[in-house]
């Protein structure tokens, strides 16, 4: 603690001595005196801090500025100097010509900067508030700010050909400013688009419907396993018929169970032109089978033969089509 109020002791009484010395400065026949206002880009002042002038030779020249971020500083005539505030520059050139005994009087950036001012309204046109906005430059650099009530937020950016504007999901845009030599620009946006807020939220509720799709398609699944498992204890009225577009009639069809040798099911006379045959209780050929697989075997008093299989899961009705343009003659067997 002694050592943090003694270094805090020395740092006022070096900015004290330096600007009591500031005030001693007068220009010469080789120099003149520089009187700089220096300013952060929100024109507040450059305060209490060393600004680095350095001219083509790579010679540096040093001031501490003071609360109202004032300073004054010797400059060997007839050189152009840019400035280092910390880490930021300002290539735009002090000119300090060859005359003697003069003063130059102005006022600078800290570094030359792009106003940047964007406002952020959602999709119904309402500002958004609280939104994190990002920019980052081409040398990688990066500032976050957020939104006011308005919906705006201002970030003063060192001038580079390009920057890019983002929320924390999506890039807004890449803007390309080129640098036409000037100590500042102003540049306004207005965006429109969903907010984190929104999308967050989105995300959250597609979250919470595909948990309940996954709840009632479980729920489904148990349902139909039940009715299946129900249903397979169930027998199944089988249903035999036979089909054809054009009404082509090959006799009366015998159906067999299995094989030729099988157990005679039944006989087919009808010739349905579509594929949902007759009502139950209008059936030629009908029986009842429990859950399984089956095969028979079918042949018309014309010699037409049909061979086929058929699952039963049990419960309700199973219609087999005996088709008409299927049939084989037995002699080409």
């Amino acid at each position: 603690m002694v050592l943090y109020i003694r270094h805090l002791l020395l740092l006022i009484l070096l900015i004290s001595q330096t600007i009591i010395s500031q005030e001693k400065l007068n220009p010469s026949a080789t120099k003149t005196l520089l009187v700089l206002d220096m300013s952060n880009p929100n024109n507040s002042p450059y305060a209490n801090k060393i600004v680095r002038f350095i001219d083509e030779n790579k010679n540096e020249f040093t001031s501490t500025t003071n609360s109202r971020g004032e300073l004054k500083v010797l400059l060997p005539i007839g050189h152009k100097y840019f400035t280092m505030c910390g880490n930021l520059k300002n290539e735009s050139l002090i000119n300090i010509g060859s005359r003697g005994y003069s003063t130059f009087t102005s006022r600078r950036y800290s570094f030359r900067f792009t106003e940047f001012t964007l406002q952020f309204v959602n999709y119904q046109n309402k500002p958004v508030y609280g939104e994190e906005i990002l920019t980052l430059l081409s040398s990688g650099e990066f500032t976050t700010k957020k939104t006011n009530q308005n919906g705006k937020v201002k970030f003063y950016l060192p001038i580079e050909e390009s920057f890019e504007v983002r929320t924390k999901y999506n890039l807004i845009k890449k803007f390309e400013i080129p640098d036409e030599g000037y100590q500042s620009v102003a540049f306004d946006f207005r965006y429109r688009g969903q907010s984190t807020k929104e999308y967050e939220f989105k995300v959250k509720q597609n979250e919470l419907a595909e948990i309940e799709y996954a709840k009632q398609n479980r729920i489904r699944d148990s349902i139909r396993k039940y009715n299946d498992s129900v249903r397979s204890t169930q027998p199944t009225v089988v249903i035999f018929f036979a089909s054809d577009r054009e009404f082509k009639h090959l006799g009366e069809i015998s159906v067999y169970d299995g094989s030729e040798k099988g157990k005679l099911l039944g006989t087919v006379n009808s010739v349905w032109s579509c594929h949902s045959g007759p009502a139950v209780k209008d059936a030629e050929v009908k029986f009842e089978r429990m859950k399984g697989n089956y095969s028979y075997y079918a042949i018309s008093n014309q010699g037409y033969e049909w061979k086929g299989s058929y699952e039963v899961t049990g419960g309700g009705w199973k219609r087999v089509i005996i088709e008409i343009g299927k049939g084989k003659k037995d002699n080409l067997n």
